[in-house]
């Protein structure tokens, strides 16, 4: 039996309903004003003295609350909100920005097979006329209701595309979305997407890690990114899954502090994870992740989420309308205070690279390549192979981390037993996080394309200096520029670049042998843009 609060007479949503599909506040008829009354006097969060408030209608009420998220929904918008968290409704499938941008709205996704799709809207696509109506200045509600209708009607989009203006026209249609899909990606590394708490949400999730578990995944990314929320209920047993029959959450309701804890699961994950969050992310979003972090059951990278520590129940109305109105706040297991505050991020990263970053984190090498480096974030150890750190696939990804680490890394070269804690000294040559044993030795600040680069090294050579030992990296993207090299004169080589290098920062690494380990020497080139 689910241990949730007696109290519970609707549905019990934590959502933030403001991203993605959110619903406008219309005026309610006035044969329901008494029962909305009475309801925001029973079940609002905060004891509200309604007779010495001077309002005459539900929607004079509801806005003297001061709660963005409580509202009064007609019948057919309640079916739009509801299909939102379900996956469904009608629209032309995209994604927005949780923001209005001066001009519009930005897309911030395509959903795949949508009219949007079809029609060649893309992500970073800013919206800024639906049927011949400006949207610059309005409210995020009104476009949306703006932009969803019923399946078969059409809408007309005028659409910023960088900087060249076009128009749309699209035939609206039932959107289907996957609230939980998953994939395996390299390292036996499951990545699960979240778009939504639906009602079945936790049993998708738990098929889903049924089918990666099956396929050999033992570590986990779960992706929460512009996750809006949905059913506290649903948030409650996906924690279970990972943290067991510990609290999951804390609601403050009006007249008591309730803990709530999930369902024994079926299944039962102790991997390492990592969760991926963003200033999207909410509601149950952040319960969820809230839950396994203060359990130390995953790592959290990315943005702050969103602050929407708050619940709402629905009620239904005599008149076929509903009334969404917050009945509590909530905290993390631990006590934390997430609304207006949010759950920070145990490693902060804004970046494209999410994904990537966390696979990185979570490769596990088994014999340390090139050398490793140790991390340590919320109780978790991981280690870096270097070699794949540097590979291009993960270059920009392993930056933006060591960017960002909040505790200094320890270094094990490779062959070697022992690790070595890097100095601040040394992490303020970004060089020493790709090439620990990096040596400077010197720099061309005005590089012009055609021209050699000719540098000095001590250090001799049993092979004598080619490209065999000598390369040109990218700093920006880890890119390999070819190059030719040959040993001018005593301790001095001759290097020229096969192509052109682009304007930016490159390093020339010259390799060397010393005591039976691999020392490199990095040589910063910057070249003339």
């Amino acid at each position: 039996m689910k241990k949730y609060s007696p109290i519970i007479k609707g549905l019990l949503l934590a959502i933030l309903g403001m991203l993605v599909f959110p619903y406008c506040l219309l005026a309610a008829p006035d044969e329901v004003f008494d029962e909305v009354q009475e309801l925001v006097k029973t079940n609002y969060v905060d004891p509200i003295d309604i007779d010495s408030l001077n309002v005459h209608s539900s929607r004079e009420l509801i806005a003297e609350l001061g709660d963005r998220f409580s509202m009064y929904l007609t019948a057919a918008e309640f079916n739009n909100f509801m299909g939102s968290i379900e996956g469904q409704y009608a629209g032309i499938g995209v994604y927005l920005d949780a923001q209005m941008q001066p001009e519009g709205i930005g897309i911030s996704g395509i959903i795949e097979g949508s009219p949007a799709e079809a029609g060649g809207l893309k992500a970073g696509d800013v919206i800024v006329k639906v049927n011949q109506n400006t949207i610059s200045g309005l409210d995020i509600d009104i476009v949306c209701q703006m932009l969803l209708g019923s399946a078969g009607t059409e809408v007309q989009l005028e659409v910023k595309a960088g900087e060249a203006y076009k128009n749309f026209t699209m035939v609206r249609q039932v959107i289907n979305i996957p609230v939980v899909t998953s994939t395996l990606l390299d390292f036996n590394t499951a990545y699960i997407d979240i778009d939504s708490f639906s009602d079945q949400a936790d049993q998708d999730l738990e098929k889903n890690i049924e089918s990666c578990l099956k396929a050999g995944a033992d570590k986990w990314i779960i992706d929460l990114r512009g996750n809006p929320g949905g059913y506290i209920t649903t948030a409650i047993e996906m924690a279970g899954i990972f943290i067991g029959s510990q609290v999951a959450t804390v609601l403050e309701e009006r007249n008591a502090i309730v803990s709530y804890y999930p369902d024994q699961p079926e299944i039962q994950v102790d991997d390492p994870i990592i969760i991926l969050i963003d200033e999207n992310s909410a509601s149950a979003s952040e319960i969820l992740a809230a839950a396994l972090k203060d359990y130390r059951k995953a790592v959290l990278i990315g943005a702050t989420t969103y602050g929407k520590g708050t619940v709402q129940e629905i009620y239904p109305l005599s008149n076929g309308d509903w009334l969404k109105l917050t009945t509590a706040r909530f905290y993390s297991p631990m006590g934390a205070v997430i609304n207006g505050v949010g759950v920070e991020p145990d490693l902060a990263l804004e970046s494209t690279h999410m994904v990537k970053a966390a696979e990185l984190l979570l490769s596990d090498p088994e014999d340390g390549g090139e050398g490793a480096f140790e991390l340590l974030e919320n109780g978790h150890e991981f280690l870096i192979d270097l070699s794949l750190a540097r590979s291009p696939q993960f270059w920009k990804a392993w930056g933006e981390i060591s960017d960002h680490l909040q505790f200094l890394p320890a270094y094990r070269p490779a062959g070697g037993e022992r690790y070595h804690l890097l100095t601040p000294a040394q992490l303020q040559d970004k060089a020493a996080l790709y090439y620990p044993n990096t040596s400077i030795i010197g720099s061309i600040d005005n590089y012009n394309n055609g021209g050699d680069i000719v540098l000095y090294v001590s250090m001799e050579s049993d092979s004598g200096w080619n490209e065999d030992n000598i390369e040109i990296r990218n700093v920006e993207t880890g890119e390999q520029v070819g190059a030719a090299a040959e040993e001018i004169a005593d301790h001095f080589i001759e290097i020229k670049p096969d192509t052109d290098l682009l304007p930016g920062e490159y390093w020339v690494i010259v390799e060397t042998q010393g005591d039976g380990s691999s020392e490199l020497t990095s040589h910063l080139l910057y070249v003339k843009s």
